[in-house]
């Protein structure tokens, strides 16, 4: 068996491979005494059909059976043995036709992952902040609890809506064309003044209004509003109050806190503080691991195999399209300056697995059945989920595969943070806020 390997490019070969005249004539044998055993032609009996009748009759059928066996059951072989490992099924470009006495051979493309010289990752620098918690970070996030567990109360007086208050409005939008879609009307919406919910036309028109009063105005949106149909759009918006509540707080005493399953309010604030205390430190585990991506990438440039870019591309349009679907939106128009993004982004995600894949195997990094089980385990607490709802979701076909390269990434980024040169920065606990969820 001859190979010649040929580089298309980077992140492309091409493989040639010719088989001697003997190999050709012995698999041809053994595909054409297959067909003569389940050959029936009248005058003979079955399996005793002689072979000149048989060519005469299969001949040219045996020859693409024999081609496409030799193909299938040498490919795998030459590439393990040219240790190639190609990241999408192999093209075949070219195939001679089988003929007796002759060699045969056939060309094939695929893509591979590039050479590249993988930088030092030993010492990686990177940057944590420390930040303290402080006592105005509890009564922050104590104010946060307090307006969660608000009650409303309907105010007859007929006093003017102001900060704070919850107003009940119906409205309807309408662009200058005169048309509108679904996303722009709503009944009985409710809406807390003050908290900047929605655009700042829409609080800035409802102080200091009352109840039955209607108002008009316009709203103009930037290009890249989330309800596609209304970007870079004028919209008249009219609406109608229908009612004013008044947002009763509850106060902050031992009774809130063992309305909040906690002994005391001080046990509260305890609770609190190691909350903030454990989000911070995980928020900057995430920023430490982003450091050493961003250097990683920077240090290892090489281009990305097309099939992986567009498989990664197309998957992140699929999230896409899913989160905006979730959200109530109608399937976003994805044009070129949105695919030019996700393409941007799928080669940065492609180069990063696969340059962690290449510390992955130097470092040796092995997932067990147990670390996976664990991260399970995880998974459902943070989403507050039964433990084996979420176990069993992951026995179906495919998911665990994924798990575990999750798991095995998170692995070596840790490792790569062990190593890591850390630059503590002090900084004030004004910040600790942005760190929350909303």
């Amino acid at each position: 068996m001859k190979i010649n390997v040929e580089d298309i490019d980077s992140t492309r070969k091409k493989i040639r491979v010719s088989l001697s005249s003997d190999q050709v004539s012995e698999k041809r044998n053994s595909v054409f005494r297959d067909v003569m055993g389940g050959v029936s032609v009248k005058g003979f009996r079955k399996g005793k059909v002689p072979r000149h009748v048989v060519e005469s009759m299969y001949g040219k059928e045996v020859d693409q059976e024999t081609a496409s066996n030799l193909v299938s059951e040498t490919l795998s072989e030459v590439l393990a043995e040219r240790s190639l490992l190609p990241v999408n099924r192999p093209d075949i470009t070219e195939m001679d036709e089988v003929k007796v006495g002759e060699e045969f051979a056939y060309s094939a493309e695929f893509e591979v992952i590039p050479e590249f010289e993988l930088s030092d990752y030993n010492s990686i620098s990177v940057k944590k902040t420390v930040r303290n918690v402080t006592e105005e970070d509890i009564d922050a996030e104590i104010q946060k609890l307090r307006e969660r567990s608000a009650q409303s109360k309907l105010i007859e007086d007929n006093r003017p809506a102001q900060e704070g208050d919850y107003v009940f409005v119906d409205y309807s939008g309408t662009f200058l064309t005169g048309e509108t879609i679904d996303d722009l009307n709503r009944k009985n919406v409710r809406f807390l003044l003050g908290e900047e919910q929605f655009s700042p036309e829409f609080e800035e028109n409802l102080l200091g209004k009352k109840t039955g009063e209607e108002v008009q105005f316009p709203v103009s949106y930037p290009e890249d509003f989330l309800i596609p149909d209304a970007a870079g759009k004028t919209v008249s918006f009219t609406i109608k109050i229908n009612e004013i509540h008044e947002r009763i707080l509850p106060e902050a005493d031992d009774d809130f806190a063992k309305d909040l399953q906690t002994e005391s309010l001080s046990e509260l604030r305890k609770s609190i503080r190691e909350q903030l205390e454990r989000l911070h430190e995980d928020g900057q585990l995430t920023l430490m691991r982003e450091q050493v991506v961003d250097e990683l990438l920077s240090k290892n440039q090489f281009d990305v195999p097309p099939s992986m870019l567009e498989k990664e591309r197309e998957s992140l349009k699929a999230r896409f399209i899913s989160d905006m679907r979730n959200r109530g939106s109608e399937d976003p128009e994805v044009g070129e300056q949105m695919t030019e993004k996700f393409t941007e982004k799928a080669a940065e995600s492609v180069r990063t697995s696969i340059i962690l894949g290449r510390i992955a195997n130097q470092e040796d990094v092995k997932v067990t059945r147990g670390q996976i089980n664990e991260h399970i385990d995880r998974l459902a607490a943070t989403y507050n989920l039964p433990l084996d709802q979420v176990h069993k979701a992951y026995e179906q076909p495919g998911a665990i595969e994924g798990l575990e390269s999750q798991v095995r990434t998170r692995r070596v980024l840790d490792i790569l943070l062990e190593k890591a040169q850390v630059e503590e920065v002090q900084s004030d606990s004004a910040q600790i806020d942005n760190e929350q969820p909303a």
